[in-house]
């Protein structure tokens, strides 16, 4: 079983180290998705026989993918807080929940699977859940201190929006229902639950 620090390549005492085999599986991950890290690919990736590498795949997939959604949070957090308004910040944060890069949402969507029988990569899912819901609430609560949102109660709205969006998302990697439709129901949301015009092309085009 992988160590904290470093798995041994047993017949040749090769050793490889921890942040090697986590980032053998980032790459397999964004290449060619969470469904193909496995020890064979691993072992592949790192350029060693398979039977000489002793290490739990599952872990290193449900590390490689809380990183990688570490990595995806703090970009957003960066870019929406650029901007002051709190009120701006939700429609900049809204603009990438609602429209993530199809492959970021196609990840998500194999971690959650795998949940079911992973509970590493249960864990490191709950964790980016609890990461996004903690900064749309954040968003919530500044907006609603400056007067942009009206009071209420922040972590119930961060996650009607956030269950919303999961779903929206989940239709879109389908193509189930068209972009108007899916951008209508979350809009009515936004609108309802803080008050927020969010985007004036669609706000036209819904009226």
């Amino acid at each position: 079983m992988l160590g904290r620090k470093r798995a041994r390549v047993v017949e040749h005492e090769q050793v490889v180290e921890y942040e090697q085999v986590v980032d053998a599986a980032t790459t397999v991950l964004q290449v060619e998705g969470l469904l193909a890290i496995d020890r064979k690919r691993l072992a592949t990736a790192l350029g060693v026989p398979e039977q000489q590498l002793d290490v739990d795949a599952a872990a290193v997939a449900a590390e490689a993918y809380r990183r990688l959604g570490a990595a995806e949070l703090a970009e957003v957090k960066r870019r929406i807080l650029a901007d002051p308004s709190p009120a701006e910040q939700m429609r900049r944060l809204l603009n990438w929940l609602a429209t993530p890069p199809e492959d970021s949402d196609a990840i998500r969507l194999e971690a959650w699977a795998l949940t079911r029988r992973n509970p590493a990569m249960r864990n490191a899912v709950q964790q980016g859940e609890a990461g996004w819901h903690a900064l749309v609430a954040s968003v919530i609560r500044r907006g609603a201190r400056s007067g942009d949102f009206p009071q209420a109660d922040a972590e119930e709205i961060a996650a009607h929006v956030l269950s919303l969006i999961d779903g929206i998302n989940a239709y879109q990697l389908i193509g189930y229902r068209s972009d108007l439709d899916r951008m209508r129901l979350l809009t009515r949301v936004v609108q309802a639950e803080l008050g927020l015009v969010w985007g004036s092309e669609l706000t036209a085009a819904l009226a």
